[in-house]
């Protein structure tokens, strides 16, 4: 079976940190984000991935090429005009020659759990459709699904407000299509989760609910990354890359330090993301944050809940409020909380 991944998104929600980089290539544990699907998609059988790409995703295209990967083959189709999902997924199918049954992923979330258990139950139910459905405490920033009998879905939510919830299962954005499908997504640049699935359902075709154990996250915005990372590093380990200094006297809690970063003595990094040739000057202190790759905190900055674009410089001395976000090659003044 082969996989589609949908990685033709411009990353909007996750800047300033994709104002240098595709959202997919986001270091998760030093590591690109989307190597952790390509090694679930390994994982659970999958031979092929077909990267859906959109406009302007050169950078990921050069990432990773056409050819096999890890033992993965990556197929890429470039879309010429926005698509929306379903346009993506059409297109792919198309481009790539796919054929029979495939798998959708959205390629912004990190996912681990049994798919071959999700296909057992879709081909018990003969489903049309599978969407993998993951409980989480708050889904009012999510799509809600509606489950019945035999777990086929009944309704969607879309971000309902706080309490007002039908229930707490939202769409993982793992999905499994029967080919016939495709011809049912209606033309032009639209959204399955809009269109496609709410018809099925409203026809009531068989749409399964399959609702997993195991790990699930979506990475669209700063928060979401930083809490996956977060949890990932639970027991307050850290990553370090081996090109990354750390000097005497400085303390790491919880925190992932990308090559080339280098942490002077007495500064404090923790609950953090550094990627790439971060400078943290002497006696700063970073809790929260995520700092991308060559930026400088000063010596003795202060930096609590911040997302710091590529190449910022924050002066020695400075203290930045809470949940401060600074645009790529911006430099910190006081009083600037944007």
């Amino acid at each position: 079976m082969d996989a589609i991944v949908l990685v033709g998104g411009q990353g909007t929600r996750l800047r300033p940190l994709t104002a240098t980089r595709h959202k997919s290539l986001v270091p998760l544990l030093n590591r690109p984000a989307i190597e952790f699907l390509f090694d679930w998609l390994r994982r659970s059988g999958f031979r092929r991935a077909v990267l859906a790409l959109g406009q302007n995703n050169d950078d990921l295209a050069a990432a990773y090429p056409p050819g096999v990967y890890d033992g993965l083959e990556l197929v890429l189709v470039q879309e010429h005009a926005r698509l929306e999902s379903g346009g993506a997924i059409r297109n792919a199918v198309t481009e790539a020659g796919v054929e029979g049954r495939f798998t959708v992923l959205n390629g912004d979330v990190f996912v681990d759990f049994d798919f071959a258990a999700a296909l057992r139950s879709h081909e018990r139910l003969g489903a049309d459709l599978t969407l993998a459905l993951y409980e989480v405490p708050d889904p009012s920033s999510f799509g809600v699904a509606v489950v019945g009998a035999e777990g086929l879905v009944t309704g969607f939510v879309e971000k309902p407000p706080p309490g007002q919830a039908p229930g707490n299962l939202v769409n993982a954005g793992v999905w499994i299509f029967e080919p016939e499908l495709v011809a049912e997504i209606p033309p032009g640049p639209v959204r399955v989760e809009e269109t496609l699935f709410p018809s099925l359902v409203a026809r009531r075709r068989r749409v399964l609910g399959y609702q997993f154990q195991g790990v699930w996250a979506d990475i669209g915005t700063p928060a979401r990354y930083l809490a996956l990372h977060n949890a990932l590093l639970a027991d307050g380990r850290n990553v370090v890359d081996d090109s990354a200094s750390i000097e005497a006297g400085a303390r790491l809690n919880g925190t992932a330090v990308g090559a080339g970063s280098v942490i002077s003595a007495s500064a404090s990094v923790s609950g953090s993301i550094l990627w790439e040739s971060v400078a943290i000057g002497a006696g700063a202190n970073v809790t929260g944050s995520i700092i991308a790759d060559g930026s400088v905190i000063g010596a003795g900055a202060t930096i609590t809940g911040a997302v710091i674009g590529s190449g910022a410089i924050i002066p020695a001395g400075a203290s930045l409020p809470p949940g401060t976000s600074l645009e790529a090659k911006a430099r910190y003044h006081a009083g600037d909380d944007r």
